[in-house]
Parts: structure tokens; sequence; C-alpha cells
């Protein structure tokens, strides 16, 4: 199969069936015979496509009166991704190679109209009017940048305009792949050992010591992944469980683990001495928790299948830290998971997660001992997921107070706020993903 065809067919899952897109991009992929080179070409279309859709969309609208059926709509924004976006692929072979797939899979009717319409753009690109910045900031953000309503309006009620174009903007970057370096196994110094003597260029984390940025294609299928040594994770996520500061010997809950990256970077902290707790609401995502701590080492890991929201009377008191890590719109992140894009939320939508993450963290605070901790982070950026929740809590909970988080915070990382109990990490100002972070202590 083409790697257009194949990009076509995750298209159309991830877009008519709402299917995560890295998940169906491996799923397609598996047992194809693609040279590295259409491997690569195909998630760049992919991705391209849905990290650049209303800016596709926007265009397209000037070439065509009425919006088409989805699989035609998502043939013309291939095309029209390469015809913007893939400098390597000359115009000719975007619209002909596009249009040839679109003749095997729609027929021939649709596949003339595609081809009219992306060689129309092709010759009158002039016609495209760009919003004005000026008489429509919000619109412009939203085109220029590729964003739905409800992000755009959540960055600018956060930030000046400036910043938040300047964040619009990186989030829109392509990370590198960060790695944990899985202590349990293997001693760091001893892994760029391997790596320098495997040829394998690599290099140290901005902040955190066990994190490297390894250059390794197809991770999860090299040796050094198989074996548990490495595991993928942002520098950002990897600060949550460095915040909460698990030791040796304690009793640590994670209330919403799967699939399991912070969960087993408290086991490694701990050195699989003490006991960690992993609740989830599906059972069958427990199951990857499970595979995670069997590849890694990890021996003190107990997994339960538990709604979160709700109080699990066995651990009352129980824990000496607790980590919720809450569901998010998972803004901060978008750079890996730009599918987050085509989630368009509604103000009632976002109010229901928000009281969803109020009651796990309201439930949370029941397993946390006298003088034990709590930490409540997110993956995404805003007030409205994070401090505003945090504030509801203190008010509701005189029993609990946010505690300087200074001393937790690796050398380089210097965000002010630390002292006050919280910190917010963007891609912007710290080049890894945008987490909020913060912690507060069971006083009496």
């Amino acid at each position: 199969m083409k790697p257009r065809e194949i990009a076509y067919k995750i298209l159309q899952e991830v877009l008519s069936k709402e299917a995560y897109a890295n998940i169906s991009f491996n799923k397609h992929l598996k047992g194809q015979e693609l040279k590295e080179i259409d491997r690569g070409f195909t998630k760049e279309l992919v991705f391209g496509v849905i990290e650049r859709k209303y800016t596709l969309d926007f265009i397209l609208s000037f070439f065509v009166k009425k919006a088409p059926d989805l699989k035609t709509m998502i043939f013309l924004e291939m095309g029209l991704y390469q015809l913007l976006y893939m400098d390597k692929v000359p115009s000719y072979a975007a619209i002909n190679e596009t249009v040839n797939i679109a003749k095997k899979v729609l027929g021939i009717k649709r596949a003339n109209f595609i081809n009219a319409v992306l060689r129309n753009y092709d010759r009158e690109k002039e016609r495209v009017i760009f919003p004005d910045k000026e008489r429509d900031l919000k619109q412009y953000l939203k085109v220029t940048y590729s964003y739905p309503d409800w992000i755009v309006e959540r960055l600018l009620n956060n930030y000046d305009e400036e910043k938040a174009e300047a964040l619009l903007k990186s989030l829109n970057e392509r990370p590198e792949i960060c790695y944990r370096v899985n202590t349990l196994k293997i001693d760091i110094e001893d892994l760029k050992r391997l790596l320098d003597s495997d040829g394998i260029a690599y290099k140290k984390g901005y902040y955190l010591e066990e994190a490297l940025y390894i250059y390794i294609k197809n991770p999860e299928s090299h040796q050094l992944y198989k074996e548990g040594f490495i595991y993928i994770q942002d520098e950002a996520s990897m600060l949550v469980s460095k915040i909460l500061n698990p030791k040796e010997g304690e009793t640590v809950i994670d209330v919403c683990a799967a699939p399991g990256g912070k969960t087993t970077h408290i086991a490694q902290l701990m050195k699989n001495n003490g006991k960690v707790v992993a609740f989830d609401l599906h059972p069958h995502r427990l199951e990857l928790i499970k595979e995670n701590c069997k590849r890694l080492g990890i021996t003190n890991v107990k997994t339960e299948a538990f709604d979160s929201t709700f109080v699990n009377k066995k651990y009352l008191e129980k824990a000496d830290k607790v980590l919720a890590d809450v569901p998010c719109t998972g803004i901060g992140i978008i750079r890996k998971k730009p599918d987050i894009k085509l989630k368009n939320y509604t103000r009632k939508e976002i109010s229901e997660l928000i009281e969803t993450q109020y009651k796990i963290l309201d439930s949370s605070s029941k397993y946390v001992k006298k003088g034990g901790f709590l930490v409540y982070s997110t993956c995404t950026i805003g007030k409205e997921e994070n401090q505003n929740v945090i504030m509801k809590f203190l008010k509701e909970h005189p029993d609990f107070k946010l505690v300087d988080i200074k001393a937790e915070m690796p050398s380089g990382l210097n965000i002010e706020t630390a002292s006050l109990g919280y910190v917010q990490t963007t891609p912007l100002e710290h080049e890894i993903d945008g987490f909020f972070i913060s912690k507060l202590r069971r006083i009496k």
C-alpha cells in the first residue's frame, strides 16, 4: 500500500471515529513493508494535516463553495498540506499522486473534483485573504496557527496577546523524544557508555539527570526499550514525580495512573522499596501499567480498578504521599498529540471536566496521612483547570496548605511561583511540555 493511501486510512479513522492518531498510525503501519523515508512521509502527512486542519480548511473555503463529504475533504486537506508545507514534494506530484489514490478509493467523479480544487489553488493562491490581526485577533490566531476557538480563548484569557501568540506558535513545534533512564536496571553513566559504543547520538536533559534525548528510530522496537533500560517520558512529566518526592519505604497512591509513566517513575525513585498503589477507571488500562512494570523490573506497584471521583475507603489516611494527575484538556502536550486540536470542547464540557478534576482532588485528599503530601497536576495550560481548582480546594479544606517546592525543583528550572507551591511549565519558556504541578501538605 502506498504512503498516501495509508495516510488517508489513518486520517479517516481519526476524523470519523475519533481514534487517537498515534494508535491509529501504529496500527495501520504494522505489517506494512515501508522504507524509512516512506514511513516518515506518511507520519508527516498524517500529523501535519491534523496539526494544520483549521488553516487548511480556511484556505479551501476560498475554492469550494459548499463543504464536501468527509472523505473528499480528507483528500483535499492531504493535497493542500503537501502543496503548502512539504517543500520536497513537487506540486505536480502532490496533486497527481493524491488524485490517483482518490480515484482508487472514491471513484473518478470525486477524484476529478479534488483535482480541480487543488489545481485552482495552485494557480490562484492570491485569492486567499487571511484574517487581519488588528481587526479580528481571535480569528487571526485560529487560522494562522490552526487552533480551535476554545484553545485560542483559553490562552488569551491567561496571557497578554503577544505571549498567547508565542505560546500557540511554540505548541506547533515538533519536539524531540525524551527518555527516562530506568536506574533500577542501568546506571545513567553506563547507559551513556552503551550509547557511545553503539554510535547512538544523544544529549542530556534540560533539567533532570535521568532525562536523555536519544536519537533512535522506532524506539519501542529498539533493544534498549525492550530490555527496560529506557521509558519514553517528557521532562515535564518526570518533574511531577520529582516534586512528589517519594521516599523508600513509603506508601504512595497514584489515583489516575495509566499508562504508568509517573507510577513507574515513583517506584524508581523509591528504589522498588515501599508500596505504590495505582488506580485507574479502566481495567484494560491497568494492563498497560503491569506490562510497563514487568519490562522495567518494578515489583512494588499494586494496581486496582477504581473510579477516583469516589473515595476508596480501604485507603483512608493510609498514604504518605498521593498523586492526583487528573484528566484535563491536554493543551500542554499538543506538540506530541496534535489531535487534541480536533476536540471541540463546549463551555459546558469544560465546566464538567473541571468538576471532575475537583472531585478527584477532593477524594484523593482523604488518603493522605496527617503531615503527608498531595500533588495535583495536569498536562494543560491555564488557571481554569489549575490554580482555580487548587484555590477552591484550599477554601473548602483548611486542613491542607500549599508548600514551598523550590527545594524539589531541578537546577536551571527557575519558576517564581515555586515558593508559593505550584509551577506551570510551557514549551515556550522551558522547552518542555506544558504541565501544572502543585504540592499541598495535610497539616491537621
